[in-house]
C-alpha cells in the first residue's frame, strides 16, 4: 500500500472542519475547528481516509464535550456504541473516550489494560490539550501548544 500525498490528510480533515462552520456558530466554531486539528493532528491519514466526515466530526466534538467540564484529579472515561440517530455519528467500534490528568505511561497503562481485558485497539488518539479553565473546571480556552503554568488534560479516544 502506498503512502498518501502529504497534502492527503489536510483534505481529508477539510470537510470536518467545514462542518463546524455549518453546524456551529460564533466562537464556537474555532473553538471547534482549533479542538478538531488538534484532536487528528497526530493521526495519520491513512487511519482517516475511510470514515465518513460526519464521524470524524461527530468522534471530536463528542471528545471535546466531555472535555469541556473537568477537575484536575478526577478522571472522566465514557464508553459507548456511538449511533447515528442517538449520537449523530457512528463507527463499527466501541468507542473509550478519557479525559485524565496527564502522567507518565498513561497510553501504555490504559493500552495493556484494554488489552488485558481481551480488546483490541483500532485506534488511539491522544492529543494533548492545553486547557484554560475557570474555577469550576469549565473550559474557557483551548491553547495551541503546552505552557508553562497551564493544565494539560490528556485525551484519549478509542
Amino acid at each position: 500500500m502506498s503512502s498518501p500525498a502529504p497534502d492527503t490528510k489536510q483534505a481529508i480533515l477539510e470537510p470536518v472542519l467545514r462542518l463546524a462552520g455549518q453546524r456551529l456558530s460564533g466562537a464556537a466554531v474555532k473553538e471547534a475547528r482549533d479542538f478538531l486539528a488538534l484532536y487528528y493532528d497526530q493521526v495519520d491519514a491513512e487511519d482517516l481516509v475511510a470514515r465518513a466526515p460526519e464521524d470524524l466530526y461527530g468522534a471530536g466534538m463528542a471528545h471535546l464535550a466531555l472535555l469541556r467540564r473537568f477537575v484536575t484529579g478526577k478522571p472522566k472515561i465514557r464508553v459507548y456504541n456511538p449511533r447515528e440517530e442517538e449520537h449523530g455519528w457512528t463507527s463499527p467500534h466501541t468507542v473509550v473516550e478519557i479525559v485524565n490528568d496527564d502522567m507518565p505511561f498513561l497510553v501504555d497503562s490504559v493500552t495493556m489494560e484494554v488489552n488485558r481485558q481481551g480488546h483490541t485497539l483500532h485506534l488511539l488518539l491522544h492529543p494533548l490539550a492545553t486547557t484554560v479553565r475557570d474555577a469550576a473546571g469549565n473550559l474557557t480556552s483551548l491553547l495551541p501548544a503546552a505552557r508553562k503554568g497551564r493544565a494539560s488534560p490528556s485525551c484519549m479516544s478509542r
